[in-house]
């Protein structure tokens, strides 16, 4: 079986449209940001291979609530984390794709903790599999490298300030990924954090057109996601 999660609904969405049989089961119902959020579970298949997904909630917290109670419940072969995320390299731009090798939390600092890529504090493992796939479609709009999370949407120079002097081969900035990877490192699962660019903060200090890109980058990722899955 393999699980994908999803902050938002838009993302949710886009991947339910390619999967088939879904059925709904309830989920628990947490409080976020002052209404109830369901993190149903959804069952179906792509290309005959059982998958359950879910929407966590925007955020490291919810994002990892939502990892360990699939890892739980359901024991998945592989965690995939899919969604929209903003560019931080110049060869990056919307509608592209990057599928992450490391995931790192790009806020986390503590004395005597490296803060980098190659850090065991605040940088985890994706899984090779994953990458290998999609390396293999040989899409050039697709690529493969780092990206970092914290609890902030990318918009302001001073945060890419930070990330580029700390983590200046990341690729994309996000609010889960290494949440999740953590997670699935902690459980000794299989992760996987494909994201669709949904704005060029570091480019061109366009954040705004996030809402306008949203629900187009989310089918782009999700048809890669749909890729990966018939190939794993």
């Amino acid at each position: 079986m393999i699980c994908v999660i999803c902050a938002m609904q838009e993302e949710l969405d886009a991947l339910l449209g390619l999967m088939d049989g879904i059925s709904v089961s309830e989920g628990q119902r947490l409080f976020y940001h002052g209404e109830i959020l369901n993190n149903a579970y959804y069952k179906g298949r792509i290309e005959g291979k059982e998958i359950v997904a879910t929407r966590s909630g925007v955020g490291m917290v919810y994002a990892t609530i939502a990892a360990t109670n699939l890892i739980r419940d359901c024991h998945p072969e592989l965690v995939i984390n899919l969604g929209v995320a903003g560019s931080l390299h110049p060869d990056v731009h919307v509608n592209d794709i990057v599928v992450a090798d490391q995931a790192a939390n790009w806020r986390f600092e503590a004395p005597g903790w490296d803060r980098k890529f190659d850090s065991v504090f605040c940088s985890f493992p994706c899984d090779v599999k994953a990458v290998d796939i999609t390396r293999s479609l040989g899409m050039k709009h697709v690529k493969t490298g780092p990206i970092v999370s914290a609890d902030e949407f990318i918009r302001y120079k001073r945060q890419t300030d930070v990330i580029k002097k700390y983590y200046p081969e990341a690729l994309a900035g996000e609010m889960e990924g290494a949440a999740v990877a953590n997670t699935c490192y902690a459980h000794h699962i299989p992760c996987a954090v494909i994201r669709s660019i949904s704005d060029e903060t570091l480019v061109n200090g366009g954040y705004k057109e996030f809402d306008f890109n949203l629900s187009t980058v989310c089918k782009t990722a999700a048809v890669l996601c749909k890729e990966i899955i018939k190939r794993y």
